[in-house]
């Protein structure tokens, strides 16, 4: 029997070099291990988002892979299979296609899975909601390139070629109450929710863990929102708490709830994340054929100490 045939390939290289040389190492170990074939599409990713990418040698690889379907972009991580590396040193992971996969601008071929690419700024309801995709957000200062030249806008491309896509996420979420009316407030105060008060209702259902921290960690706790004209299947508004009101037993939120709306007390955590996204990869293992690729976007969100000190989507 032979060799099952591999249609896509990465390469990763980190180091204090130029991006210019590190993508020249990512792609010769990506495209040693597609034995030859000929390559359909690229993707390009550096880190830190403020790398110094230039066109002329974005061209330079177009010419010298044959090949027109490139994008490229900056990200304040970049991980593959053989290692990965957040801001310092500065790192590039490569992601080259062979036939019969590869890469489309349009956006508008139906059932073709889409990869998208925004900033967080460009991130609005309604860019959310043009279409389904999967993808990553960069940072404020992240840069975007289709072929060689700059996109201000954010990036949507089409995947070519794929018979078949299965997707999966965590929003490495721990509920810590019910979804209760909100029955007070006072423009970014959240005074009440049913017959609780925000702040006593907090203190109540935090975890013991948190407790015996120096500080409240108000970074990770969030204020869903479940607005009353949205589906069912929708994923709820996430508010982060701002601050704290003692005197008035309330909690400040980025934005004042919508009139009607239910809330929720969350927690991001890790293990949620970790044990959520698991049980789903192990799933699709069981019940899918192995994919010729995958694309994984962890939180920009996160620091290095999401998952204690050491990153663990590598392991996953």
């Amino acid at each position: 029997m032979g060799s099952k045939v591999i249609l896509a390939s990465t390469g990763f290289a980190m180091g204090a070099r130029h991006p210019e040389q590190l993508l020249a190492q990512a792609i010769e170990e990506a495209h040693h291990k597609l034995h030859g074939q000929t390559i359909t599409a690229a993707l390009f990713l550096f880190s830190p988002p403020l790398s110094p990418v230039h066109p002329s040698m974005l061209q330079a690889q177009m010419r010298q892979l044959a090949c027109l379907q490139i994008a490229a972009a900056t990200f304040p991580g970049v991980f593959t299979d053989a290692g990965q590396a957040l801001g310092n040193p500065p790192a590039c992971a490569v992601l080259l296609l062979a036939s019969p996969l590869g890469l489309s601008r349009s956006g508008q071929e139906p059932g073709m899975p889409r990869l998208r690419w925004a900033r967080p700024d460009q991130t609005t309801p309604h860019w959310l909601g043009q279409s389904a995709g999967f993808g990553s957000v960069s940072s404020r200062t992240g840069c975007f390139w289709l072929h060689a030249s700059a996109r201000r806008e954010p990036v949507e491309l089409c995947f070519r070629g794929i018979s078949a896509q299965h997707s999966a996420w965590s929003a490495g979420l721990r509920p810590l109450s019910a979804i209760l009316p909100v029955t007070r407030q006072e423009g970014n105060l959240l005074l009440q929710l049913e017959r609780y008060l925000a702040l006593p209702m907090l203190a109540q259902n935090i975890p013991f863990s948190i407790r015996q921290e120096a500080r409240l960690p108000l970074e990770r706790l969030l204020i869903g929102e479940v607005r009353m004209d949205t589906h069912p299947d929708t994923p709820p508004d996430l508010l982060h708490i701002r601050a704290t009101d003692i005197n008035r037993s309330g909690l400040w939120l980025e934005r004042a709830l919508e009139e009607g709306s239910r809330a929720f007390l969350t927690l991001r955590d890790p293990p949620s994340a970790e044990r959520d996204t698991r049980m789903v990869l192990e799933a699709l293992a069981t019940n899918a054929p192995s994919p010729a690729f995958a694309w994984i976007s962890s939180s920009i969100g996160r620091d290095v100490a999401f998952f204690g000190g050491e990153d663990r989507d590598l392991a996953l």
